[in-house]
């Protein structure tokens, strides 16, 4: 018991710190700012991402998803866990802002493009905790396997339904809001998993 406290204050803390940074814009431009087991994690985001994240943004404007509703790097809060910004978040139509964040309960997707090979994070935490929340769509694009994973069915430990599509052919996802998003992947740029 003393133990979960501990635990819980030091992610309160971290989630205090983060939210602070974000406020005051101290957060170094190209990184990416997680809270995970109570730790604030900058990550510099690399080119591959970057260029990934704005080929998706650029096939969701193409969808007609006002630019209101989707964006990236944004903290998405969930309730008793451990806060995200995902790379790339799509929201419903009655979304509601809450200073600089949204609360998971309004995500309809999100896109994740993983920094190394065979990413825990994206392949395991972040799959348990979004299918746990309800999201609908998780897709991750990956530049090292050269393929996109495209999660749904939600469930509590999970997704019960997993498809994974090559670089270089479509990727198609109806959200529950009817909007269909058409993504072309043969743009999506690649990444050697032996460079560092």
């Amino acid at each position: 018991m003393r133990g979960e406290r501990h635990n819980e204050g030091r992610r309160c803390t971290a989630v205090s710190i983060m939210s602070d940074l974000i406020e005051r814009g101290g957060i170094p431009e190209g990184f990416k700012v997680e809270v995970f087991d109570g730790r604030v994690i900058m990550t510099p985001q690399s080119p591959e991402q970057d260029w990934t994240v704005s080929d998706v943004k650029d096939a969701v404007k193409a969808a007609g998803i006002a630019r209101e509703r989707f964006f990236g790097d944004v903290l998405v809060t969930f309730p008793g866990e451990n806060d995200a910004a995902p790379d790339l978040t799509i929201v419903g139509f009655d979304a509601e802002r809450r200073k600089n964040s949204y609360s998971c309960l309004d995500v309809l997707a999100v896109v994740e493009v993983p920094s190394e090979p065979a990413d825990e994070k994206d392949y395991v935490r972040n799959v348990q905790k979004y299918g746990r929340f309800g999201i609908d769509l998780y897709m991750i694009a990956d530049p090292f396997k050269k393929a996109v994973t495209l999660l749904s069915e939600p469930q509590p430990s999970g997704y019960g339904q997993a498809v994974e599509v090559p670089y270089g052919e479509t990727v198609s996802f109806t959200l529950a809001t009817g909007e269909r998003v058409k993504i072309d992947t043969s743009t999506f740029p690649t990444r050697d998993a032996r460079e560092r």
